[in-house]
């Protein structure tokens, strides 16, 4: 059995600024060939978990391209095309397969393509023909359409968040795939979808949380046999297209009635836990005000509205403005994506104070620079790797990042924008968050892994490329009504 294997992963993002180019897709990992292989090893990605199912089944691999970009604004138009047509090409070269296995985000966006993983779907569809069976894994937070579903045999979403079960996902998948290559099943896939998207912050898989029981009714429908996977999806919101909205998938042998059935169940389980998704949240300046007066060892602070993992620019000073304001002698540290500030501290030098302009230096919609006297604490390489989470075991960098102090606030400036597993960023630069009152994350799931009874969090909310408020966003595409701005008994579907 001889099975195609890709991954080409980015979450876009409509309200973001930053747009990711072949350079960006590269620093972070773009293999081709055996090279794919032996970079999976070891990793807890989706990718690595399909190739081991597929290696244990005794396929032959054809490694094609892996490529993971993380979260931002959109993917540039040429390079996305350049590399759909470079899984393609490689994909017909090497006919006759028995199958395709891909690993995929599911929520990307380019310049002009708004749907690529359904156009490379639908393009390798168009390739292999309509009886080699093709199978993908897709994040939580995938924005499933119509043209992915039907190009695609298999589509498996991520089961938690956060986000710990990427492997397992893409070892779903894969075993699925192996299973139509045996002649085991016959998988149809079938999706349905309403018009409405519920705030990221709340989406919880963690016990207690609505989506926990989401996912406890779609393990209940597997452990019966009414569908070989049932996925959900509350899709990535800051996505501004008329398809966009939280979405139920089923995989069933052979049965398209049971899997539209299923799909529209779990998609129901969804929609009547709407309201628990709204969490509170407060402005930076009351959240710092209120973590001072909480007994606690530790409040970590979750600048909701600029989180670099759902795509914001994750240069906002807001929250430092307050820290700086309300808070200037508390053991603090907060982390920004500020490549300037990290290259003039390093032309400075280690143990030199000056005046630095911090922030909105990428997206200047909603707030300025922020004005400082400080220190350059220390400088580093900012590489580190992940301790847990959807890439476990894989290497990153914070590019050349500075520690700068005031007072008793450590700020870490970075020359990248990278996703925030827990607090790797900060050890990774010689911060022990442990010993801070206050500690920002620009990540709206992960922080959860440090909660403890001496450890609370506050969540932020305003202007931003992630803003909790969705119904308070000018979408230019999107069409009314849609939950949340519109408070309708009976959704549309999409």
């Amino acid at each position: 059995m001889r099975v195609a294997i890709a991954s080409f992963e980015y979450e876009g993002n409509s309200l973001s600024l930053r747009i990711e180019t072949r350079e960006d897709f590269e620093r972070k990992g773009l293999w081709t060939g055996q090279e794919l292989v032996s970079r999976s090893e070891g990793k807890k990605t989706a990718l690595a978990g399909g190739i081991g199912v597929l290696q244990d089944a005794g396929c032959g691999l054809v490694p094609v391209l892996a490529t993971k970009g993380g979260a931002g604004g959109h993917v540039e138009e040429s390079f996305f095309q350049d590399t759909m047509a470079r899984i393609v090409d490689d994909v017909k070269a090497a006919l006759p397969l028995d199958g395709v296995f891909l690993a995929l985000h599911g929520a990307m966006i380019c310049g002009k393509e708004k749907d690529p993983e359904g156009a490379l779907l639908t393009r390798l569809r168009e390739v292999v023909g309509p009886d080699v069976p093709i199978a993908a894994s897709l994040d939580l937070h995938a924005h499933v359409s119509a043209r992915m579903a039907e190009a695609a045999d298999i589509l498996v979403g991520y089961e938690t968040y956060p986000h710990v079960d990427a492997f397992e996902t893409g070892s779903k998948a894969a075993s699925l795939l192996v299973r139509t290559l045996r002649g085991e099943i016959a998988p149809v896939t079938r999706i349905q979808k309403y018009n409405a998207i519920v705030p990221v912050l709340g989406g919880a898989t963690l016990p207690g949380a609505p989506m926990a029981e989401v996912a406890a009714e779609a393990r209940a429908m597997e452990a019966q046999g009414r569908a070989l996977s049932v996925s959900y999806f509350p899709v990535q919101p800051w996505l501004d297209m008329a398809d966009v909205g939280i979405t139920g998938l089923a995989v069933t042998d052979g049965d398209p009635a049971g899997a539209d059935t299923a799909a529209q169940d779990i998609l129901d389980a969804m929609w009547q836990r709407r309201h628990a998704f709204e969490l509170d949240a407060m402005t930076p300046e009351e959240a710092v005000t209120a973590a001072l007066a909480m007994d606690v060892r530790t409040v970590l602070l979750i600048d909701a509205p600029d989180s670099i993992g759902g795509g914001s620019a994750g240069d906002s000073p807001a929250l430092l403005s307050a820290i700086l304001k309300h808070a200037p002698q508390v053991p603090s540290a907060l982390s920004i994506y500020d490549p300037n500030t990290a290259k003039r501290a390093f032309e400075l030098g280690e143990g030199v104070e000056a005046e630095f302009q911090v922030g909105a230096w990428l997206d200047t919609r909603w707030h300025d620079p922020v004005t400082l006297t400080a220190t350059v604490e220390s400088l580093h390489d900012g590489r580190f790797t992940y301790k847990g989470g959807p890439i476990a075991n894989v290497e990153v960098t914070l590019g050349p990042s500075a520690v700068l102090r005031t007072g008793g606030l450590r700020l870490l400036c970075a020359s990248h924008a990278i996703y925030e597993h827990t607090d790797e960023h900060y050890a990774a630069c010689g911060i022990d968050v442990s010993g801070c009152r206050l500690v920002s994350f620009k990540n709206l799931m992960n922080f959860r892994k440090l909660l403890s009874d001496d450890v609370t969090f506050i969540a932020l909310q305003g202007p931003g490329g992630t803003p909790l408020r969705l119904q308070d966003v000018a979408w230019k595409n999107r069409k009314r009504p849609y939950w949340p701005a519109d408070d309708m008994q009976s959704p549309d579907h999409l």
